[in-house]
């Protein structure tokens, strides 16, 4: 990603997104409505911030919105449009990636609610990360029915799915470092194949 002023802006807004999202779901524990540890909430509060950022990100590249005030941005998205389809095709990409982020979130946090209010049997673990893991394709890699594979995507989504992973291994108590030398085994041998493919079939899909 292009380290352009908009990300700088942000990044900064990241940091009151994610100190608020700790605090919502650190209430919700304490509450007894998220059965967490208080250490995972750090990690935990990662996923809102990092959803919010990469929307923000993307919709104020594409409607080119330099003004980094939010009630600007809001008001930009909620106002009436006629810049035709082009313009109405973009806010629709935006709302189902939205959507898309806000359900894997949910199922997310759903199952781990289950994992411990109702010790569910783990092979319910298998279909869920099969969910989320599509969901997170349609995010990534699909813009307006186009799919767009190329390495930085490919890096977004391995980070995502392997964080998704290490939450759940840290919320359920499982031990991690093998879990964390199996990632990086996986992003050492996939990561270089993707680079030299990606060489191979530009400027195909080119970001």
């Amino acid at each position: 990603m292009k380290i352009d002023p908009i990300v700088k802006e942000e990044l900064w807004r990241s940091v009151a997104v994610y100190w608020g999202s700790f605090l919502i779901i650190g209430f919700l524990t304490v509450a007894g409505n998220l059965p967490l540890p208080l250490s995972y909430i750090l990690l935990l509060a990662l996923i809102p911030t990092a959803v919010h950022f990469l929307v923000m990100v993307r919709y104020r590249r594409k409607e080119n919105l330099t003004d980094p005030t939010i009630t600007n941005v809001f008001r930009h998205a909620l106002r009436p449009r006629d810049h035709g389809e082009k313009t109405t095709t973009r806010r629709r990409v935006i709302v189902e990636k939205v959507t898309d982020a806000v359900l894997a979130v949910v199922i997310f946090l759903i199952y781990l609610y289950a994992s411990h209010a109702y010790s569910i049997n783990q092979v319910f673990w298998l279909p869920v990360l099969v969910i989320i893991g599509l969901l997170l394709t349609r995010i990534i890699f699909t813009d307006g029915g186009e799919r767009r594979i190329t390495l930085a995507r490919s890096v977004v989504f391995y980070l995502l799915a392997a964080g998704i992973v290490l939450l759940r291994h840290l919320a359920l108590g499982y031990p991690i470092l093998p879990l964390l030398r199996g990632i990086v085994l996986v992003g050492i041998v996939a990561f270089p194949i993707l680079y030299v493919w990606e060489r191979r079939s530009a400027p195909k899909g080119k970001d």
